[in-house]
């Protein structure tokens, strides 16, 4: 078995771009979600 050091260095530059893009649209729907409380306070 035989690894070419160029393929893993560009998977590994492709999942760290991946990986960016997931948590930042994960920081995004959490920022959205916490300026929608407080515009739309919970009512109890």
């Amino acid at each position: 078995m035989n690894i070419d050091m160029e393929h893993l260095m560009k998977s590994f530059e492709l999942m760290l771009l991946g990986m960016t893009g997931v948590f930042l649209v994960l920081g995004i729907l959490y920022a959205s979600a916490e300026v929608l409380l407080k515009i739309f306070p919970v009512k109890k």
